[in-house]
This record gives structure tokens, sequence and C-alpha cells, in this order.
């Protein structure tokens, strides 16, 4: 069974929006489910945030997806690209961007950091974006250019907001079906 790995926004922890909820339910399918988490009184550098990747997520097969949120996309492309896994099988993002964003809010000074989307690519097959051309923290513009970087595919809705609980988002139904659609095939 496949392996998850889901890294959540600035905003909160793994405890808030539809991050346990989707854990739960994938663990109930019978997927591995790792739930990263980093207090949100540390999560201002990206650094900080690899690290604790580094202690928290372990890569042992290729069939292993990301499912990645806001700033969490950033911070798991960076350990990607960092760690020392040979391939695994694709990423999911949710309203995720790249380091030279110029319109967002999350409030993080990623100005001296910068990904090697070549050798992420040369790790991870697919990818995935997702995102709402009503969010007032990143632009879908922003997600759609880094699925373009990474030849990855982008669903743009227009309503979802950062998909967050002030969002209404507590569960993620389509989210978790479309994954495991992917998945499968």
């Amino acid at each position: 069974m496949t392996d998850i790995i889901i890294v959540h926004s600035k905003y909160g922890d793994a405890s808030n929006h539809w991050y346990e909820w989707l854990a739960n339910n994938l663990e109930l399918e019978g997927y591995d489910v790792t739930l990263f988490n980093i207090p949100v009184d540390e999560n201002n550098q990206i650094e900080t945030w690899v690290s604790k990747m580094k202690e928290q997520v372990q890569i042992n097969k290729y069939e292993t997806y990301f499912v990645t949120h806001g700033l969490g996309t950033l911070a798991a492309l960076k350990y990607i690209e960092e760690s020392k896994i040979d391939h695994i099988e694709g990423l999911f993002s949710i309203a995720g961007f790249m380091e030279d964003t110029k319109v967002f809010s999350e409030n993080v000074n990623t100005d001296k950091y910068r990904i090697d989307y070549e050798q992420v690519k040369d790790k991870v097959d697919n990818f995935y974006g997702l995102c709402a051309k009503d969010d007032t923290h990143v632009s879908y513009k922003e997600t759609k250019r880094l699925m373009d970087t990474l030849g990855g595919k982008c669903k743009v809705t227009d309503f979802g907001g950062h998909f967050m609980e002030d969002d209404g988002f507590t569960t993620f139904t389509r989210l978790q079906s479309k994954m495991q659609e992917i998945m499968s095939g």
C-alpha cells in the first residue's frame, strides 16, 4: 500500500483544517500515513521545517505521495531536494507556491532559499496542484506556475479560498477521492 506524508500550512499545525480528517480516512483505507507537525511558534524559517521533516518523515519506497498545503509545499520541495531519496511516485500541492512568489501573505522570508526544481523533478514522478481563484493568501496563478515549472497538472477552482477551516474545510472528500483515484490508477 502507498505511503502518504501530509504537510500542513503555516496557518496552524497538523490539528487544524482537514489534515487529521484526511490522515484518519486514508489510514482507514489501508494507507500508511505520516502527519507532519511543526508548532506554530517554530514555523517562520524554512530550515526549521526541513529539519523537523528530517526527524519525522521517512521515505522507504517508491509508492509514496506527499500532500502539502501552502508553505508546506515549499518546505516539502526543499526537503525532497535535500534528501537522499531515490524516487517517489508523487506530490499533491494545495495552494502551493514557489520561493520567489511575490503575492502571498504567509509571513515567511524565502528570499535566501532556492530550490533546484530539476533535481526535485528527477526524484518525483507526478505533480498535482489544486488552487482557487478566490484564495486571499496565495494567488492561484502562483500554484499554476509551480505546477508548470514541475511539469504537473493543476486544477483551478472558482471557489475554495485557501482551503482552510475559515473557508469551510474541516473535511476534504473531493481531495481524498481524487488522490485515491490517481494512486490506484
